[in-house]
């Protein structure tokens, strides 16, 4: 098949967790089929690609994000959309729509709007959905006084671009002859409101060959693992060092916290003036940091999709405990695979018991590995939905 994927932003570097979902997609689909690629990048980004499509893309296409350079799009559309709809990216899809393409794939409902540019079948990838995150930020106590997205705002404002977000999903979605998501529970909510069996879901997953079981660690180096410009990751971090910390210290002073991430606020960085809390920002690979640590904390109260952080401290052999929302639609059992909990000082004596036990780490480790082995990888599970994608196209 001759295929186009369009993003809101590039695939590569696969450092967050929707890049190293659309790059392991690409890589994948890559072996059978003719890519092009087409996304926003933010300006001075662009040498990050150089080389890095090679051999996978035959094509890659690439517009200034609207944030930089180009002004707002369509003001019909719900606000969140708007730096996608730009005339500079409707122009090159347009350009591009006139090929022969067999098959569209979008990423993401923030580059939905351009479904109507291709007479061609059209795949909607939605890693989140995205109404449901608005919903959250309506509901956090004392929003008004929170920076989300740049922005701070109070909750009529959140619910308001929730149930607008909501509206353009119902609407749009039924234009997709093939919806994804990264869980049943994405899944279930999509049918309830777009009830055409034509959503599947493929799994967030792991790379079990670059992920491989490190040897046992008995440090007291916990790690906190994600991309900070994103505010449940934000929030998760402050949670983790204001309210599980304390409890953590109480327990055992000599763990040590390290929060590794990319785009780092100046609020996140600051945590780092504790000599007890490391901070790392931008890390070639995460795997050598992860190899320093005894657990991997997942702090978080918002989100959506499933937590590739989880995943792959499963693949290292790194024990994990998780917030109910942290480990959401994940196969992980509690006490099993890791440990959950919402509790502060129940989460920090989980922290300190995996820590401490040696033997229930090691039985963590185990059972975390196998379940990647056995159900999240990425080849599998993608190799899945192509036979799927395979099927809109005559």
């Amino acid at each position: 098949m001759k295929i186009i994927v369009i993003s809101p932003f590039p695939p590569y570097p696969p450092d967050s967790g929707g890049r190293i979902r659309q790059w392991e997609m690409i890589k994948c689909l890559s072996k059978k089929h003719d890519l092009t690629l087409a996304f926003f990048i933010n300006k001075g980004d662009e040498k990050i690609l150089d080389g890095a499509f090679e051999g996978i893309c035959s094509k890659v296409n690439m517009i200034t994000h609207a944030g930089d350079t180009t002004p707002a799009g369509p003001q019909a559309l719900p606000w969140p959309m708007r730096a996608y709809g730009v005339e500079p990216m409707r122009n090159l899809l347009t350009e591009l729509a006139a090929d022969k393409y067999d098959l569209l794939i979008t990423e993401f409902i923030f580059m939905a709007q351009h479904r109507t540019l291709f007479n061609i079948p059209a795949i909607l990838h939605e890693h989140n959905i995205e109404s449901s995150i608005f919903k959250q930020y309506s509901k956090i106590p004392d929003v008004e006084k929170t920076e989300i997205y740049g922005i701070i705002k109070d909750a009529h404002f959140w619910k308001a671009t929730w149930m607008m977000m909501r509206q353009y999903e119902n609407k749009t979605w039924p234009s997709f002859d093939l919806r994804i998501t990264v869980s049943k529970l994405d899944q279930i909510e999509m049918d309830s409101r777009c009830p055409d069996d034509k959503t599947i879901v493929a799994e967030n997953g792991v790379d079990t060959n670059k992920f491989r079981l490190f040897p046992v660690n008995r440090s007291k180096k916990i790690m906190f693992v994600g991309t900070m410009n994103y505010y449940p990751n934000i929030d998760g971090a402050l949670f983790m060092v204001q309210s599980i910390m304390p409890h953590i210290w109480r327990f055992d002073s000599d763990i040590r916290l390290c929060i590794v991430g990319r785009n780092m606020p100046k609020q996140i960085r600051d945590l780092g003036a504790d000599p007890r809390i490391e901070i790392i920002m931008d890390a070639p690979d995460i795997r050598e940091v992860a190899a320093e640590c005894c657990v991997s904390v997942v702090p978080l109260r918002f989100g959506g999709g499933t937590r590739i952080k989880i995943l792959e401290a499963f693949g290292l052999g790194l024990p994990v405990v998780s917030t109910a929302k942290g480990c959401e639609g994940l196969a992980g059992e509690n006490g099993r695979h890791l440990f959950i909990s919402d509790n502060p000082e129940e989460f920090a004596a989980a922290v300190v018991k995996v820590a401490n036990d040696h033997e229930l780490s090691n039985k963590l480790r185990q059972n975390g590995r196998k379940l990647v082995e056995d159900q999240y990888n990425w080849q599998k599970i993608f190799e899945a939905a192509e036979e799927r994608m395979l099927k809109l196209v005559k």
